[in-house]
């Protein structure tokens, strides 16, 4: 789940916004960002970074290198060090920055403006996404002649060191490329530092199961699954959608 969410609060630190980069890892990232700075040098860099005009400044150290009349400074930050406070002011379509620092033996650095989330480039997306929430389990948990019904777990990790509260839960399921079902799930709490599993019941189609998978359902075998849909997330500045696209086989609970 979380990678959306997470790449857009907290690829704020940034520099003059030329060009934005994010890189996940399991549990941190490194933005690398570039910017106009005359007389600038390679070395270490060490500095803070803070968000939409928060007082909550994060501690960065990194390194910097020229290239041509500009400097790319390279930073890692963990999630757990990320301030609730960001995430309270989190806005959907842009964010106000401001990176200050040193690189050692050169000028004082210090960037600030405003970027659209739009414009800042997410590497390995889908990599950085599977380390947030994924599909534990897919089951049918009927299956006869007259009906069906099924149930999805998808556990999400919540790297922040402070809840965050899903709203709801949105989901269809296809099996074989077809839709056969969908469902919905009220609110919970995801707990800070900790793996949160999500039980989904699914109403399921059973005409449209049959048509898309009763064959191999009926002698025992498993079919291609994907669960398509939303979780809600919801910030004091509004609700935030996270896109849910997980992939699994699944066959009849026995």
């Amino acid at each position: 789940m979380v990678i959306w969410l997470l790449a857009q609060v907290l690829l704020a630190s940034a520099a003059n916004p030329v060009d934005m980069r994010v890189v996940p890892v399991l549990d941190a990232f490194t933005v690398i960002l570039s910017g106009a700075e005359a007389g600038a040098a390679d070395g270490a860099f060490s500095g803070s970074v803070s968000l939409n005009g928060s007082p909550s400044e994060v501690p960065v150290t990194g390194l910097a290198r020229v290239s041509g009349k500009r400097l790319e400074i390279s930073l890692k930050i963990r999630y757990r060090d990320v301030p609730e406070d960001w995430i309270k002011r989190f806005r959907a379509s842009d964010f106000d920055y401001r990176l200050r620092g040193r690189v050692a033996g050169g000028n004082p650095v210090e960037w600030s403006g405003s970027r659209r989330w739009g414009d800042v480039e997410v590497e390995n997306r889908e990599a950085g996404a599977s380390s947030f929430v994924r599909l534990t389990s897919l089951q049918l948990t009927e299956f006869s002649l007259f009906a069906s019904s099924a149930r999805a777990e998808v556990t999400v990790r919540n790297p922040f060191a402070f809840p965050l509260k899903v709203a709801s839960a949105t989901f269809r399921l296809f099996a074989e490329g077809i839709e056969v079902g969908s469902g919905a799930a009220g609110e919970m709490i995801l707990r800070p530092a900790q793996e949160t599993t999500l039980k989904l019941p699914i109403d399921v189609d059973h005409g449209q199961l049959l048509a898309a998978a009763g064959s191999a359902l009926r002698s025992g075998g498993d079919v291609e699954g994907r669960l398509r849909g939303a979780l809600v997330i919801r910030l004091p500045s509004g609700d935030i959608p996270v896109p849910l696209d997980l992939e699994g086989r699944f066959s009849v609970l026995r």
